[in-house]
């Protein structure tokens, strides 16, 4: 089953309020958008059942680069068994991004095990 075109219209607003509270460093609204936008994917894969979309959009706002590429590619896989073209090379530009954040933080899994080694 396909999104209802209004459906997704909300999700593409929380990104735009979302995307509003990043351009001002620190903004508390920031976390409390992001929850929004967690809440309404619920809402819709509720509806719809697992979506490319939904889980690549979910992926999207997480920090954990783990759960971010295992929900990436579920979408992926969600995405090629219904031939979606254009799901499938925005996936993978996404998977590519995050390629490019790990590498750019190489020793971010490392860090916190590092800070428990170091209080004990």
């Amino acid at each position: 089953m396909n999104l209802n075109r209004q459906d997704w219209e909300r999700v593409l607003e929380k990104a735009c309020e979302i995307a509003n509270a990043t351009e001002h460093e620190e903004d508390p609204m920031f976390g409390v958008h992001v929850e929004g936008m967690m809440t309404l994917l619920n809402e819709l894969e509720a509806k719809y059942g697992p979506q490319s979309q939904i889980l690549a959009t979910r992926a999207d706002y997480l920090e954990d680069y783990s759960e971010r590429r295992t929900l990436y590619q579920q979408a992926l896989d969600l995405a090629k068994k219904s031939h979606d073209t254009k799901g499938i090379e925005e996936i993978m530009d996404s998977i590519k991004q995050l390629d490019q954040e790990e590498k750019a933080e190489p020793d971010a899994g490392a860090e916190g095990s590092e800070a428990g080694r170091d209080s004990a």
